[in-house]
């Protein structure tokens, strides 16, 4: 007996593919198309797509099938549904994944099988989520672009001329290009932001704490990494950090409840308030960036926000260019161990990574 309705002409392969990760759900929950049609119209399209672009590096095409079909008996047995059931979802080759391989972007994690789910990745799957493909990072999660020795270079699906971006920069063009509709991703100073500004989605850097770091490598600089939601639309981002924040007991950082709200939440019927600086603060700001910064904050206005310049004085007494001193205070000392005796196996990301001179600079 057929589950779902015959797909309608608007919901084709390409239609499954760029909806978001809400609206596929919603259509899997009203059985009007099944996990499996779900998934398949996925690994059709990452067979036609991935070649030109390289974000997936392994793919779980088995396991999700197992799990579609899981779900869709789950869907007909009419039992309570989580808010993911039957979507597919992706994961940054930094975040581990129970089985399957997660390489870090490295040869001296070529192979590399975790035993254990990272946190983020288990709440997705307890969400209903569907695992499908892990993505590109450069090793160690270590530069804004996306390249390494064991899965090669990420290609913006925009123009493959360009970069997506780093270290997330496999997963923004994984969810550009229609291979996955949500995904997790990781940050310290720019990685799911900036890829995802390359890359034309969403992502978010959430308060650090909200959701646990557990199953992340380097586990070295915990203060400072963020695992984030990466997705086509806000509300998918909204609907992933909603499953994936609150303490897991583990992550000593993840201190806030799940259900934790700002002090003081915008209330409703009042606009909300949104206060915004280019400079002073933090370092020097390109022109055309501090245009679109301004504009963005003449649209908020437009939509009836209260908006206005401020100033924020902690980040005048920060140069932005020091940060990068302090980070590699943390993941020198930590890299050592592991590169020992196996410098001549690094990229030349892996190299700076580790406080080693490139072949470039030699």
């Amino acid at each position: 007996m057929r589950l779902h309705k015959p797909t309608d002409a608007h919901m084709s392969d390409k239609g499954l593919c760029f909806s978001d990760a809400t609206r596929l759900a919603e259509l899997i929950r009203t059985a009007e198309v099944s996990p499996l049609e779900v998934i398949q119209a996925h690994l059709d399209r990452i067979e036609a797509v991935n070649p030109k672009i390289n974000a997936v590096v392994t793919l779980m095409a088995e396991d999700a099938i197992r799990a579609a079909k899981a779900a869709e008996a789950a869907v007909m047995s009419g039992v309570v549904l989580g808010p993911f059931h039957g979507v597919p979802f992706s994961i940054k080759d930094s975040i581990d994944t129970a089985g399957t391989l997660t390489q870090r972007g490295s040869k001296l994690f070529a192979g590399n099988v975790p035993d254990k789910d990272a946190t983020a990745v288990a709440r997705m799957k307890n969400a209903g989520a569907i695992p499908l493909m892990k993505t590109n990072v450069p090793e160690f999660s270590g530069w804004w672009e996306t390249d390494n020795l064991v899965t090669g270079r990420t290609n913006n699906p925009w123009n493959l001329e360009r970069t997506s971006g780093g270290s997330s920069g496999g997963e923004a063009a994984a969810i550009a290009a229609g291979l996955s509709p949500v995904g997790l991703g990781s940050d310290v100073g720019i990685s799911v932001r900036g890829p995802a500004a390359l890359a034309g989605i969403v992502a978010l850097k959430a308060t650090h704490g909200q959701v646990p770091h557990t199953g992340h490598w380097p586990e070295a600089l915990s203060r400072f990494w963020h695992i984030g939601p990466m997705a086509r639309t806000v509300r998918d981002v909204a609907a992933a950090f909603g499953v994936l924040k609150g303490p897991d007991g583990i992550d000593g950082h993840a201190i806030y409840a799940q259900d934790a709200m700002p002090a003081r939440p915008p209330q409703p019927g009042q606009p909300l308030r949104i206060g915004w600086l280019v400079e002073p603060g933090f370092g020097p700001v390109d022109a055309e960036v501090a245009a679109a910064v301004a504009s963005a904050a003449q649209l908020l206005k437009g939509f009836g926000c209260e908006v206005e310049p401020v100033r924020v004085p902690i980040l005048e007494q920060i140069d932005c260019t020091q940060l990068a001193t302090i980070l590699f205070a943390d993941l020198v000392p930590y890299l050592r161990p592991f590169i020992a005796g196996h410098e001549a196996e690094l990229s030349t990301i892996g190299l700076r990574s580790s406080g080693l001179p490139s072949f470039s600079e030699h």
